[in-house]
């Protein structure tokens, strides 16, 4: 995850997360949104064939003529792979990695199959049984018990000292399992020196590769 300050400074940002991220809502059912998700497959593919640069703020991975610009005011956003509805891959800005949404998404894309701390890298050979998944973060509520998020409905943010942690609704049943993977990180210590916010999301997703349709694991 980039720059905890960032995170930290859209925490009770704009007007609320609801009016934040109505204009999502609505991109969400828009062409543009399945043109977006394809733009950060094509991006993750272009990765490992070596076409793309590695995903930087100055230098973004081309986005093949799509220019999906921002809906609204500009919100965190987290470029995630899923396998069998599991979290493979999981990475997230709380600012713009380039001038459009879809530049930011092409720069997330490319870094969530081989920059999630949580995870190892994703193999190339992983990419047609994943499921890319777009959210849109609304501005972070600071808690001060992260056992108040509900997790199936709610993101919670670890922001220590260390680096942050970020769980998108549904990716931890528990809060108390959210917590055990921030320590296995190094982002949460022994110490309570750490800032919670609990956030909601507007989710696009592409639609479930055929091993997740037909029940059975890959």
């Amino acid at each position: 995850m980039l720059l905890a300050a960032a995170w930290l400074a859209l925490a009770g940002a704009g007007s609320g997360p609801p009016a934040v991220l109505e204009p999502y809502r609505a991109f969400a059912s828009s062409a543009e949104s399945r043109e977006l998700l394809a733009a950060a497959r094509q991006a993750m593919e272009d990765y490992f064939r070596g076409s793309a640069p590695d995903a930087r703020p100055e230098g973004a991975p081309a986005t093949h003529g799509v220019t999906a610009g921002w809906p609204g005011v500009p919100v965190g956003v987290f470029v995630s792979l899923t396998q069998g509805g599991a979290t493979r891959a999981c990475v997230g800005s709380a600012i713009p990695l380039g001038g459009t949404l879809a530049e930011t998404v092409g720069s997330l894309a490319v870094q969530a199959v081989h920059a999630d701390r949580r995870h190892p890298p994703v193999r190339r050979d992983e990419l047609q049984q994943s499921r890319i998944v777009i959210a849109f973060a609304g501005p972070g509520e600071a808690i001060a018990d992260p056992l108040a998020v509900q997790p199936a409905r709610e993101g919670l943010l670890v922001i220590t000292p260390r680096g942050t942690a970020a769980f998108l609704p549904g990716e931890a049943r528990t809060v108390s399992w959210a917590l055990r993977q921030a320590r296995r990180i190094g982002v949460l210590g022994a110490a309570e020196d750490a800032t919670y916010l609990r956030f909601q999301v507007v989710t696009l997703a592409e639609p479930a590769p055929a091993v997740e349709r037909s029940g059975e694991m890959p």
